[in-house]
């Protein structure tokens, strides 16, 4: 069975940047990152989709 590694990789990258933003290390809005960039997430897991079903 094969493994999402584009979904595991934008999983630990939001959950880094939480862990930064909750230490105060950066000053980002999450949420604002979230509402403003969704469309590339569907875009990324779509074409991470696109290219195991044709591999």
């Amino acid at each position: 069975m094969k493994k999402s590694i584009g979904l595991s990789v934008l999983l630990m990258v939001t959950g880094v940047l939480f862990l930064l933003d909750n230490l105060g290390h950066i000053n980002i809005s999450i949420t604002h990152l979230i509402t403003t960039y969704w469309p590339i997430i569907l875009i990324w897991i779509g074409a991470e989709k696109l290219y195991r079903d044709l591999k």
